[in-house]
């Protein structure tokens, strides 16, 4: 899970420092992987315009450059096709290491012409390894200002390990909830007020699932958006999805993709005037198949969830969309969905396609079913800001889940199990300040779990939850007891299998350890040998 510093600080309000919100975040138990400085590798670049591009006078595929870079204009030699009067790009001066090769620049004479520093590649600032011309920055871009600053990349991204049962922090709001609960700033609210539609959604969506297995998607929120132009992302939504490792490609696109790493709510768009009918949401057939966004095909059972129009499959729940109601440059009209999907159901299709995706990841994970709405009517204010167009009312098919329980704290067990006495006022506050609805009762706390923490199914996961906003660091060290060590000791049944083992070794017959894996002619023998418990790297090819 990646962000942006800034990222984070649109929905935590706090003064901590990136140092301080690292420490927190381990302390809590968001183990940090690494804090990536992208601005390192540009210190000492500044923007520099082109004033004059002229052809060298001895080479034909060179130019010279007089460059403004702030201070002072410079004559540089440069051998981009790009290279232009007007343009704005990353200048680095004589004396400027360069990371991408390796080199340090000092006044070079070219074919009778002093190159007095250098208009950077994207290869040569390890951006990426692109080097058919110069960066060119926005035509705002002051000269000698910061190169990091002007491309956005002055903001460090810090990188944290996310273990399976947090899938509520596979959204940056997910993590600053967990902040502000540690101390660190309060939270931001979030703008969920309703959409107002302006006409009735004409595609509807049905679930058809027989009794018994309606939990492979229970609860389908849609809407119809209409007149939209889905063109390119503005500057500072690329950005964002840039610094994650994720690549722009259209406003609609990118507004789902931000969705889902912001808020941890995977959404899909539907081109709506390639979808036939109304959505109907099943479970796929033998054999079906589903030409995907990522230019596969893949081949289904009859065991996975489908997002089908009256002809065909076009989506597979949880997992990706399809290629054939994709979303392009000439998209009109569209359909949003927001969904929830099986966990377990998810896990299981995506193993047996071998097919990974950011969605796949949060559902089999679990997602917040109480956000369905709430998520769509975010997504539907982008787009509408973004793309233009007029919204719906929207499509509600089945119910939300049913997600409320209660559990009970008993406050000894914060003792007994963390070793820590925290008083029953700070336990409440930590509780609460997590989301957890609290209620006190005679030596123990009933405690109401939010939505979004399907993990937590027990006494021992409340403890926890106190323990780690607490601080382990707050837990005092305290000396093992010493006792001897006790004999060692074998069971009848291990000492009887040495003392065989012993003589038929003395008899001369030797032991055989076999391998515990089959080749997969042999597993298929068995009902074994599916593609999604194949090894990747087997030790043999048998």
């Amino acid at each position: 899970m990646k962000f942006p510093f800034q990222w984070l600080k649109e929905h935590l309000d706090t003064t901590a420092s990136l140092e301080d919100v690292v420490e927190r975040l381990t302390m809590i138990g968001l183990e940090i992987d690494k804090v990536h400085d992208r601005a390192k590798d540009l210190k000492g670049f500044v923007v520099g315009r082109v004033v004059e591009a002229s052809r060298h006078p001895d080479a034909d595929k060179l130019s010279v450059c007089q460059v403004d870079n702030g201070s002072e204009t410079v004559e540089v030699v440069c051998g981009a096709p790009n290279a232009r009067t007007g343009l704005i790009g990353v200048f680095a001066p004589s004396g400027s290491y360069i990371p991408g090769t390796g080199i340090t620049l000092k006044p070079t004479d070219i074919r009778g012409v002093v190159s007095n520093g250098m208009l950077l590649s994207e290869r040569e600032v390890n951006l990426s390894d692109d080097h058919e011309g110069i960066i060119e920055l926005p035509d705002d871009a002051k000269p000698g200002s910061s190169a990091a600053e002007a491309m956005g990349l002055a903001d460090p991204v810090i990188e944290i390990e996310i273990t399976p049962n947090r899938g509520d922090c596979l959204g940056v709001r997910g993590v600053a909830r967990d902040l502000a609960a540690a101390g660190v700033g309060t939270m931001k609210p979030l703008n969920c007020a309703p959409v107002p539609g302006a006409f009735e959604s004409p595609i509807k969506v049905n679930l058809e699932f027989k009794a018994g297995i309606e939990d492979a998607c229970p609860y389908f929120v849609g809407r119809t958006i209409r007149g939209v132009k889905n063109g390119e992302s503005p500057k500072w939504l690329k950005d964002k999805l840039s610094a994650i490792g994720l690549r722009p490609i259209s406003a609609l696109v990118d507004i789902t993709n931000l969705m889902t790493m912001d808020l941890g709510r995977p959404l899909h768009v539907f081109d709506a005037a390639k979808v036939k009918g109304d959505i109907h949401v099943r479970l796929s057939k033998q054999g079906e198949k589903l030409l995907a966004l990522d230019g596969k095909e893949y081949e289904l059972d009859s065991e996975m969830t489908v997002i089908a129009d009256v002809s065909k499959a076009e989506a597979l729940g949880g997992v990706i969309g399809g290629e054939v109601s994709g979303c392009t440059d000439k998209t009109v009209d569209v359909f949003v969905e927001s969904a929830y999907f099986d966990p377990v159901r998810t896990a299981m299709t995506g193993r047996k396609l071998n097919l990974m995706s950011d969605a796949r990841y949060r559902f089999e994970r679990g997602v917040d079913p109480a956000f369905l709405v709430d998520g769509m009517e975010i997504a539907t204010r982008l787009i509408l800001d973004l793309c233009g167009g007029e919204a719906s009312d929207l499509v509600i098919a089945g119910s939300e889940p049913d997600w409320k329980r209660d559990l009970t704290l008993r406050i000894e067990r914060i003792e007994n199990f963390g070793g820590v006495k925290i008083p029953k006022k700070k336990i409440m506050e930590i509780l609460k300040a997590l989301g957890f609805g609290v209620s006190d009762g005679k030596g123990a706390l009933t405690v109401s779990i939010p939505s979004w923490r399907p993990d937590i199914v027990g006494e021992e996961c409340l403890v926890e939850e106190v323990v780690r906003i607490h601080g382990y660091d707050n837990i005092s060290a305290v000396p093992m007891d010493t006792i001897g060590l006790p004999h060692p000791a074998l069971s009848p049944d291990q000492r009887r299998r040495a003392k065989a083992r012993r003589l038929l070794a003395g008899r001369g017959l030797v032991e055989a350890v076999t391998y515990s894996f089959l080749g997969g002619r042999h597993a298929a023998l068995f009902g074994g040998g599916s593609e999604a418990l194949t090894l990747i790297n087997p030790i043999s090819a048998d």
